[in-house]
């Protein structure tokens, strides 16, 4: 064999190793890319996204040919590798030669076009359109004979039902149509809450024990009335000796009936609701389905070893979805308030995603991960070896956070500076 020819057949094979590659990227883009991003750009009129959504739209056929120009391409590569490797070193060096081809198909022509085309599956969907487009017209009459009978096959069991869109595309079209102006940010904001409503714990949203007015089930009458009357509850949990023992709720408004009619309560307990219990790691939209069908306002919150752990309401709940409830007693403290610029005070209740997102601080995906439902006082503590006293202060991504206000062992506020240097490590200080 001249050199010419073993030139001709080993470009040959490069060639049909660049032809794996190619089709390994479309099919791992195609499946990976969100369709409606793809649907976005084509009302934009890029032609490039149009012959992208005709893909997607006609993904079951692009399959095929996929599979269809692979398995001829792979055939052909080991092909011409064994026929010219046994013509030029003979019969022994085929098993060789098959290995090297295996290695080099699979590294070059599956793993690594693959990896790369999840890393870019927009752009690379985007780039592979057109020629995707005239493989799928070359061979439509093969694709469609080999789709109809797999159809055949599997229509001979029940299959499981198909999702048509995933959470991510969800997620995906809310932005989109929030960048576009057909949602506002408010409306865009209520349906993405709406998505993540059922991943909330109550944990992230109940009014710790701390917070929580209650009354003991022997408190002097004047002292109950005392409570009522400088307090907006309509409801309020009654207690026997500790708080981690409620044995009751009781309806402000019943009791100052029986009040007004008699002159007194006597019989406290006989007033009181039965308290419903629910553990810190239940998801408010399973409580809310509860608290609903049982017509309760007020649940309690247990932690890991019975106690109590606070109190969460329906409103409560009901803010998680749509926002802060507002009613005619309701004193208005800003939750985040702007104190010089960059500075700001923080209530240590607020989730650390919210505050980040707030003051515009850069946190990646691990991170997120990291502090998924995790609130501002929880973070603090973790930087600390113990209790934090007021004026304490670390750095945590490109922030210093100080503690502004403590009450029995507990963060009130915080003091959050955003530095201008993204690069800052956080750790203690």
């Amino acid at each position: 064999m001249d050199d010419g020819t073993r030139i001709s057949w080993i470009f040959t094979v490069i060639l049909l190793v660049l032809a794996a590659m190619f089709f390994a990227m479309a099919e791992t883009a195609f499946s990976s890319v969100s369709r409606n991003r793809l649907k976005v750009m084509a009302e934009k009129g890029r032609s490039d996204a149009v012959r992208a959504v005709y893909i997607t739209d006609h993904f079951e056929s692009a399959i095929t040919t996929i599979l269809i120009c692979t398995n001829i391409v792979h055939i052909a590569a080991a092909t011409v590798v064994t026929v010219n490797v046994t013509r030029t070193w003979g019969v022994s060096a085929v098993t060789v030669s098959t290995f090297i081809t295996t290695l080099v198909v699979f590294f070059f022509g599956e793993m690594l076009p693959k990896s790369m085309a999840r890393k870019y599956a927009l752009r690379i969907s985007l780039a592979s359109a057109g020629l995707m487009r005239m493989f799928m017209f070359i061979f439509k009459p093969v694709s469609a004979f080999l789709t109809w009978i797999g159809n055949a096959v599997s229509s001979l069991t029940e299959g499981d039902g198909e999702v048509t869109v995933t959470e991510d595309e969800l997620y995906d079209i809310i932005e989109d149509m929030t960048k576009e102006g057909t949602l506002d940010e408010e409306q865009g904001d209520l349906i993405s809450s709406a998505l993540q409503f059922q991943e909330v714990t109550v944990e992230s949203i109940l009014t710790s024990r701390m917070d929580v007015t209650a009354i003991e089930v022997n408190m002097p009458q004047d002292e109950i009335l005392a409570i009522i009357k400088n307090g907006n509850h309509s409801r309020l949990p009654v207690y026997e000796g500790t708080i981690d023992h409620i044995i009751g709720v009781l309806q402000i408004r019943k009791y100052i009936r029986t009040y007004l009619r008699e002159g007194e309560v006597k019989d406290l307990p006989g007033l009181l609701d039965k308290p419903y219990f629910i553990h810190q790691s239940a998801k408010i939209d399973d409580l809310l389905s509860m608290m609903s069908k049982k017509k309760m306002n007020v649940a309690v919150v247990t932690d890991n070893y019975g106690g109590t752990l606070g109190i969460v309401t329906v409103e409560d709940i009901l803010e998680e979805l749509v926002g802060e409830i507002w009613d005619e007693d309701d004193s208005a403290v800003e939750s985040i308030a702007e104190i010089t610029d960059h500075v700001y005070s923080v209530d240590a209740n607020l989730l650390v995603t919210d505050v980040l997102d707030e003051l515009g601080v850069h946190y990646d995906d691990e991170e997120e991960n990291r502090i998924l439902n995790k609130i501002m006082s929880e973070l603090t503590f973790e930087h600390f070896s113990a209790i934090p006293r007021e004026g304490d202060q670390f750095t945590y991504l490109n922030t210093v956070i100080t503690v502004q206000i403590m009450k029995q062992n507990r963060i009130v506020r915080l003091v959050v500076k955003v530095e201008e240097d993204e690069g800052k490590d956080g750790d203690d200080e």
